[in-house]
C-alpha cells in the first residue's frame, strides 16, 4: 500500500506545478477537497490561501457557475442539506454543522463568497453569531456587539425589529457582519458592523438616514458590494429596501415599484438573472417578480414574465439555473420548473422555513483570505 501511494505521488508531481494549478482552478470544490489526498504537493497547493482566492475569482468570472448550490437547514434534525441546482434536485446531501450549532435552533442571516453567517439561539447571553464555510467546515465565532445602556443588545430572536447581514468588501479584502436593532426606552435605532480583519465592532452613523424597521424577516441579501434588507419606513409605512454599502460604510434606501407597495402574502429579496429583485404573492395568490435592471436606478424596475405550470402558481423563487429553469419552494417542497413552464420537478424537504440560501462553493476561510487575523476553527 505504501509503495502504491509513493507511486501515485510521484506521478502527480511529474507535471509542472504551474500547470497543475491551472488545471485545478477549473475543478469544483468537492473534487479539490478529494484531490488534497493525492500528494503532499497537491495538499499544500490546494490548502494555500492564494489558491483559494484564485479559485473563487475564477468561479466568479465564469459565464456559468457549475458550483452553485442551494443550502437549507433541516427542521427535523440538526443538520444542513445541500442541493446542486444544475443537477436533479431529488439528489441532496448532508453537510456537517459545527459542534456549537448542533441541537440548537439556527438561522441563516447572510451569505457571501461561499461563507455564511449563522445565528445560534438558546445561549444564556442571547444569540451567538458564527461565520461558517459549509464545504470545508471552517468557522469563526463573532463576539456580541458592544454594550450600550440606551440600546441594549437583545439577540436576533428576542425582539421583532432586529436584523443581521454578512458581506465582503473587495476594496479592503475584509468580511463584515452588520447588525441593527431597535431597543431602549425610546425605541432607539442602532446599527453596528463587525470587521473580521480588525476583530472589532463599529457604530454606523445613521442620524441622517430616515428611520426604518425591518419587517417580518431579519435575513439579508448580499449584492453589488452591499447588504440588503426589506424594511418598512416608520413615517408612512411604505415598504423599501435598506442597503448598507460596505466600501462606503453608509446606509441608503431603495424604493420599490409603486405597483407592489401593498402586498398579499410572503415577499422576499432575490437575485435573478444577475439582477436584484423582489418576489411576492399578488392578491390572486400568484407569484409576481420585479427585477431592477440597473442597480439603484429605481426607474429600471421591470416585471419579470415567468410561466408557471398548474399547481405552482404560488412558488417562492430562489434562483435560476444556468439553463433558465426556476428553482423555488412551495410549502414543504423544493421545486424546479422548466424554462418554458411546461413541467416541474419537486421533492419534499423537511426544512426550517425561511432558512434557505443560494451559495457558491469555495475553499475560502475567514482568516486566511485576509491575512491570518482571528481564529479559524476546523473542528
Amino acid at each position: 500500500m505504501k509503495q502504491l501511494q509513493q507511486q501515485q505521488e510521484a506521478e502527480a508531481e511529474a507535471l509542472p506545478l504551474e500547470l497543475v494549478e491551472k488545471i485545478l482552478l477549473f475543478l469544483p470544490v468537492k473534487s479539490l477537497i478529494r484531490f488534497r489526498c493525492v500528494s503532499k504537493q497537491w495538499l499544500s497547493l490546494i490548502s494555500d490561501s492564494r489558491f483559494a482566492k484564485l479559485h473563487s475569482d475564477y468561479a466568479d468570472a465564469a459565464r456559468t457557475n457549475k458550483n452553485t448550490r442551494v443550502l437549507y437547514l433541516s427542521s427535523k434534525v440538526s443538520e444542513a442539506r445541500c442541493v446542486d441546482v444544475e443537477a436533479s434536485i431529488i439528489c441532496d446531501y448532508a453537510l456537517q454543522l459545527p459542534l456549537s450549532c448542533r441541537d440548537r435552533r439556527l438561522d441563516i442571516l447572510g451569505s457571501s463568497r461561499g461563507l455564511m453567517l449563522l445565528g445560534i439561539h438558546g445561549n444564556t447571553n442571547g444569540t451567538k453569531l458564527l461565520l461558517w464555510n459549509p464545504v470545508t467546515g471552517s468557522h469563526k465565532a463573532v463576539p456580541h456587539p458592544p454594550e450600550d445602556p440606551n440600546v441594549p443588545w437583545m439577540g436576533f430572536h428576542d425582539a421583532q425589529h432586529i436584523w443581521g447581514g454578512f458581506g465582503y468588501d473587495e476594496s479592503t479584502h475584509d468580511y463584515f457582519v452588520v447588525a441593527g436593532w431597535v431597543g431602549g426606552t425610546h425605541c432607539t435605532l442602532r446599527w453596528v458592523y463587525f470587521s473580521v480583519r480588525t476583530n472589532s465592532w463599529k457604530t454606523i452613523e445613521c442620524d441622517r438616514h430616515p428611520k426604518s424597521v425591518i419587517s417580518d424577516d431579519d435575513r439579508s441579501l448580499f449584492y453589488k458590494g452591499a447588504i440588503h434588507w426589506l424594511a418598512v419606513k416608520i413615517a408612512d409605512y411604505k415598504h423599501v429596501i435598506v442597503a448598507f454599502d460596505l466600501a462606503g460604510e453608509n446606509l441608503s434606501m431603495i424604493s420599490l415599484p409603486a405597483d407592489i407597495q401593498v402586498f398579499s402574502g410572503e415577499r422576499k429579496l432575490v437575485v435573478l438573472g444577475g439582477c436584484l429583485g423582489i418576489s411576492y404573492l399578488n392578491r390572486a395568490g400568484k407569484t409576481e417578480i420585479f427585477i431592477m435592471k440597473e442597480y439603484k436606478v429605481e426607474s429600471s424596475w421591470a416585471k419579470l414574465d415567468i410561466v408557471l405550470p398548474p399547481g405552482y402558481y404560488d412558488i417562492n423563487p430562489v434562483c435560476f439555473t444556468n439553463g433558465g429553469e426556476l428553482v423555488g419552494t412551495k410549502n414543504n417542497k423544493l421545486v424546479k420548473v422548466s424554462d418554458d413552464g411546461a413541467s416541474a420537478e419537486s421533492q419534499t424537504i423537511n426544512w426550517n422555513y425561511g432558512n434557505m440560501v443560494v451559495f457558491t462553493e469555495s475553499l475560502l476561510s475567514f482568516s486566511e483570505d485576509i491575512g491570518g487575523t482571528g481564529e479559524d476553527e476546523r473542528k
